[in-house]
């Protein structure tokens, strides 16, 4: 059999004779004869092999019959391209249908179409010639696709930018000091951040005019500039007479931040609270050299410094608690199953602590603790038991609430000393939003029940002016409602992409040990430790609550 190709078709001349012939001794000679990648056409092949067989027949029924057959079996197709543009026209990909041995498409053709498809902005190069090169060596009628093409994301420009000039005017985290031979103090934190008057304490960025994005449609995707925040002159601070960027300490003092801006407190300084100098109620930060004894409170609008050990009944600070000892308190006992604790902390930034013991800690920020705690109540942002970037301290009883995270090295104990932990101080109320929205969806749907009803009923009725009007009444209200139905329907969607977002970065890590008698509350998702684990932690996986180890 002989193959010649004409205009992009490959015709086979086949003589009849007395041997069989199969598609696979086709499709064999096709190959052989370099058009194999060809796309073989299966109705002409069905129809050459019932003729070549009729024919045959006749052949062995009258030897000297000849016969030759001409069928235009395959043929050339060139590669094909189309393009998808993202719906933002931020991307842009390109699927290539790969060639049946005709031509394939080189880069060059690919942009050249691209361009003629409106996309002209953000091209890969390494991306289209690696679509290119794949497509040539895929099989024929293969498709494959890679995006092509990026447009450049619009980024807005920044607002004014805060940054404090003293470093421990930030929130304080609990990084012990390193002596000599990188041995750490863990009740040594450093002096107390204090400036004198004319210091400089927080300096203001000016905003930035951000930069133009584009799609790859070539559409400018127009920024907007940054905005210039005044400052938030707080108590004890004025701007820089010499420049308007910079706030400037106006008395001798603690500074503290705050939104855009600072003060700086004034500061009482004492030894002990203790009978001799009674409660200490404050309006600035408070400096307590020694300890705070049993029965006594500390009230500061500012921050509240104990070198010592807090026995104390309260401890109320407006920005951070650090304590360079322990916090020990007692349970006190009830009629019922409530737990009262003898000590309370309550602070809006971060508490710190070397050691605590009963004590209920309630706090904005973060809980930090060096070595322990154990059987204590807290409400916190996170827990670090043990340094930040090294939390191998222990965990033993209490309860917890958190918005995101706890970080240990032992959580639990071997006595199974139950723990609760619930990550959800910031998924709740998202929660009870979302019922209260809920709840007003169904007394709408009941609403609107009730006004189909009405219209159904006043439709039987004989048609009268004052009924038609009443009926376009009824229906406006009743479109009213839906539409607010629809809006609340979106509103808890909207929340509950919220809540599955804030879940999705929940977790509690024991690096070393985590034993039983841990129940971990994440979301409506529940899991208690029943056995003890190695380094673990537990988060939610594909919805679900549950231990993995930690590396």
């Amino acid at each position: 059999m002989q193959f010649t190709e004409h205009s992009q078709t490959i015709k086979i001349t086949v003589p009849v004779t007395s041997e069989p012939l199969s598609g696979n001794d086709i499709e064999t000679q096709l190959n052989e004869a370099g058009y194999g990648r060809c796309r073989l056409l299966s109705d002409q092949l069905t129809n050459l092999l019932h003729e070549y067989h009729t024919l045959q027949q006749k052949i062995k029924q009258s030897p000297q019959a000849d016969a030759e057959l001409n069928y235009i079996i395959a043929k050339k197709i060139d590669a094909e391209v189309s393009f998808e543009i993202a719906e933002d026209e931020m991307s842009a990909s390109a699927t290539i249908t790969c060639a049946w041995g005709g031509q394939s498409i080189s880069a060059n053709m690919l942009v050249k179409a691209a361009q003629a498809s409106g996309i002209v902005f953000g091209f890969s190069k390494e991306n289209i010639i690696k679509l290119v090169t794949h497509a040539s060596k895929a099989d024929p009628g293969a498709k494959i696709k890679l995006t092509i093409a990026k447009g450049r994301p619009v980024e807005h420009g920044l607002n004014s930018r805060f940054e404090a000039k003293i470093p421990a005017m930030e929130s304080r985290r609990n990084k012990p000091v390193i002596e000599s031979n990188e041995k750490a103090d863990l009740r040594n934190f450093g002096e107390i951040p204090a400036v004198t008057q004319n210091d400089v304490v927080m300096q203001r960025h000016p905003p930035t005019p951000g930069v133009d994005g584009m799609t790859v449609l070539g559409t400018v995707l127009t920024a907007l500039s940054g905005q210039l925040i005044e400052w938030n002159i707080g108590e004890g601070t004025e701007v820089s007479p010499t420049d308007k960027d910079l706030l400037i300490a106006a008395r001798d003092g603690l500074p503290r931040v705050i939104e855009a801006g600072a003060t700086v407190d004034e500061v009482f300084t004492v030894k002990n609270v203790d009978l001799s100098t009674g409660h200490i109620i404050f309006r600035g930060s408070v400096v307590i050299t020694g300890d705070v004894t049993e029965g006594m409170k500390v009230i500061a609008g500012g921050n509240v410094f104990v070198k010592g050990f807090v026995e104390g009944t309260l401890i109320e600070a407006g920005g951070d608690i650090k304590i360079n000892s322990s916090i020990i308190g007692h349970q006190i006992p009830t009629n019922d199953d409530t737990i009262l604790y003898s000590t309370e902390l309550k602070a809006k930034g971060d508490i710190q602590a070397n050691l605590a013991q009963y004590v209920k800690i309630s706090c904005g920020g973060n809980f930090y603790v060096n070595k322990q705690m154990m059987h204590c109540s807290v409400s916190a942002a996170n827990v670090y038991a043990g340094p930040e970037e090294n939390p191998n301290g222990k965990v033993i009883g209490g309860d917890f609430y958190l918005d995101q995270s706890l970080h240990t090295g032992c959580l639990g104990a071997a006595s199974s000393s139950h723990i609760l932990i619930k990550v959800n101080r910031l998924v709740d109320p998202i929660a009870e939003q979302q019922q209260i929205l809920r709840n007003e969806i169904t007394t709408l749907k009941s609403q609107m029940v009730q006004k189909k009803e009405q219209l159904e009923g006043l439709k039987k009725v004989k048609g009268s002016e004052q009924i038609d009007q009443r009926c376009l009444e009824i229906e406006q209200e009743f479109n009213s409602q839906r539409d607010k139905a629809f809006l609340l329907v979106e509103k808890v969607r909207m929340l509950e992409t919220q809540r599955k977002a804030i879940l999705d970065k929940a977790i509690v890590i024991a690096k070393n040990q985590l034993f039983s008698a841990v129940e971990v509350h994440l979301g409506t998702e529940q899991f208690r430790t029943r056995r003890e684990y190695g380094p673990s932690k537990i988060l939610l996986v594909d919805g679900q609550a549950m231990v993995e180890p930690y590396f």
